[in-house]
């Protein structure tokens, strides 16, 4: 499941490069994608990659970080195929109308460095 892990850092980084350096159309982009799929079909997507990182973890050196990782996506999923109180909507609002410019390239720096952790540990 090591190609699972590898697959990851390199989508983190991808998006994490574009949120940093192209923030306004990387938010565009990345809103006609959440606005096209829908919440029950992100939350089994979060879903399905936290067990899969959940699983993969058991081959990287930093195991239990992985499986941390793994389980705040099934949290997530779980909360936005559940939605109480609305969530998915105020997040989503949140993240694509509300969050200055900053927060969303400080959200690429993140990816970024999560991503490169995550390779460097596979």
């Amino acid at each position: 499941m090591e190609w699972f892990i590898w697959l990851i850092s390199v989508f983190w980084i991808a998006f994490g490069s574009l949120a940093i350096l192209y923030t306004a159309s990387t938010r565009e982009t990345t809103g006609r994608m959440v606005a096209r799929l829908g919440r029950v079909p992100l939350g089994v997507v979060a879903v399905v990659f936290g067990l899969l990182l959940m699983v993969a973890s058991r081959g990287s050196i930093q195991a239990g970080f992985i499986l941390f990782l793994g389980l705040l996506g099934l949290i997530k999923g779980g909360l936005f195929i559940w939605n109480p109180g609305g969530i998915y909507e105020k997040s989503v609002q949140w993240s694509l109308v509300e969050a200055s410019d900053q927060t969303y390239r400080f959200m690429g720096i993140v990816s970024l460095i999560l991503g490169t952790a995550l390779i460097s540990w596979s």
